[in-house]
């Protein structure tokens, strides 16, 4: 017996009869109407991509802001004087609060965790590529460490922003009218 595999009953019960067979797919006809059926189906396909191009589209408004935003400000500050100031601070901090207010609710993460990524290497890439000689040998080390400190309130008060801007947005959708049961973000299979 070892080695053998156990019959199972519905093994033993054979092909079933009583079921109807299932019918071939349809073509078009002489009237040249599409199958209803493969209608829906093409409908609900390019429905699916339409949503996929505003998703893709959605997330470049979002790499745009919390990129775009501190980097004009840090241009806007670098032309107007030395070093990155006031203007690089409100661009990166509104630049955070808007990429919050539309990213997706997976995206939420990646904007907080990114925020003081994208300030520091804004910072610095502006600092750097505008006086390249200045940052040469040791001048190098010492810059790093002047973009680190100058950047990190910067880098505070966009994550701060932007976990605020997610709270908000939290609240609100809790509250909204007819979505109590709703998951959000899944189907019913997920």
């Amino acid at each position: 017996m070892a080695g053998q595999r156990a019959r199972t009953s519905y093994q033993d019960a054979g092909t079933r009869t009583e079921d109807p067979a299932v019918p071939a797919q349809r073509s078009r006809g002489a009237g040249g109407a599409a199958d209803p059926s493969r209608q829906g189906r093409v409908q609900r396909g390019a429905a699916s991509r339409r949503r996929q191009q505003a998703r893709r589209r959605g997330s470049l408004v979002v790499v745009l802001a919390a990129v775009g935003l501190p980097l004009v400000g840090g241009v806007a500050d670098e032309l107007s004087g030395p070093g990155v100031g006031i203007l690089f601070a409100v661009g990166a901090v509104l630049g955070t609060g808007v990429a919050a207010l539309l990213c997706s609710r997976g995206g939420r993460w990646w904007v907080v965790t990114a925020a003081p990524v994208v300030v520091l290497f804004t910072a610095s890439g502006v600092e750097y590529l505008s006086d390249p000689g200045r940052y040469q040998g040791k001048g190098l080390g010492t810059g790093a460490v002047r973009w680190v400190v100058g950047a990190f309130p910067v880098m505070a008060e966009a994550v701060a922003v932007g976990l605020l801007v997610i709270g908000l947005r939290m609240v609100l959708d809790r509250r909204r009218p007819g979505r109590a049961g709703v998951p959000s973000g899944r189907g019913r299979r997920g």
